[in-house]
């Protein structure tokens, strides 16, 4: 019994120690924006088209990262996504979006913003190159497929138009290549990257509170669906390719992130219901701060 304990209190610190410094830096965003609602598009472009393709850079180019043994990993995070939009499909109908507006929210998560600071807090340094590969796979897949659902074609330009697909290939080539980067370019490259993810925290939190919910049912609808989807989904791809340790861990903490912001982007854009996508983003967020701590401690079972 006192082992039970053991492990439940060390399970719950685990919890807390990863969830709490989350949900205070979204707080801080929230309410220094509630305050003197700051222009965060320009520091947001800088973090976007600067920061994150550093980051994903430096993680590719260290040389514990071996592309060949990621394979399994990458193919079960492509698994992931498309199980999510057949199992989605059906159960578009209830969620009071159109199929267009409900299928990229449930395939696509917040893997930037929630996703790189949950797995850097819950693995640290070693989870860092699994967290680069979900950004990579999930936004080539956001800008083809995604953006292709809602706009009913697909648009290359946006891949190989995009700083992180570049960053992603230079950090695989100079591991590879076994390159070696100068001290104050590797220090440089750091500070650069480090300011990541508390940016993309306050951001999010900066979001939450200038958003207007048009209609907050929808938002519910939607979020509850798309949990129970992506649960679904993320149990029926280990089992379809069995996966261990961190690499299974980072999957089902993948599968628990809310949807992506760049969603409602992508409806903003082609006129898919924005209102609603907009909803379904805002609302899963929130759901989110519930779901998260059961998604961690299914990810340390």
């Amino acid at each position: 019994m006192r082992v039970h304990l053991t492990e439940s209190g060390f399970m719950f610190s685990k919890i807390a120690s990863i969830t709490l410094p989350i949900f205070t830096l979204v707080l801080v965003g929230f309410l220094y924006s509630r305050r003197v609602k700051p222009d965060l598009g320009g520091a947001n472009k800088l973090v976007v088209d600067v920061a994150l393709p550093v980051l994903i850079f430096i993680s590719l180019s260290a040389k514990s990262f071996d592309p060949i043994s990621a394979l399994s990993f990458t193919g079960a995070s492509v698994v992931l996504i498309f199980l999510s939009g057949l199992i989605a499909w059906p159960l578009a109908k209830f969620s009071g979006a159109t199929l267009q507006a409900f299928l990229p929210c449930a395939m696509f998560t917040n893997v930037g913003p929630i996703g790189i600071p949950l797995i850097a807090l819950a693995y640290g340094p070693a989870g860092m190159a699994t967290a680069v590969v979900l950004l990579v796979i999930s936004n080539i897949l956001h800008f083809t497929l995604g953006a292709g659902v809602m706009s009913g074609k697909v648009d290359w330009r946006m891949v190989y138009a995009n700083p992180l697909v570049w960053a992603t290939v230079l950090g695989v080539a100079s591991s590879q290549l076994q390159l070696t980067l100068s001290d104050w370019v590797q220090t440089s490259c750091t500070m650069i990257g480090s300011v990541l993810v508390p940016m993309m925290l306050m951001s999010l939190g900066a979001r939450l509170a200038s958003s207007q919910v048009a209609d907050a049912w929808v938002g519910v609808q939607s979020g509850v669906l798309i949990l129970v989807v992506r649960i679904a989904a993320v149990f029926l791809t280990l089992w379809l390719i069995p996966l261990q340790g961190l690499e299974r861990g980072a999957l089902i903490l993948f599968a628990c992130l809310p949807p992506a912001v760049f969603n409602f982007m992508l409806a903003d854009k082609f006129q898919v219901e924005p209102n609603k996508v907009a909803s379904t983003v805002i609302v899963g967020h929130l759901l989110s701060l519930a779901f998260l701590p059961l998604g961690i401690w299914l990810a340390f079972l």
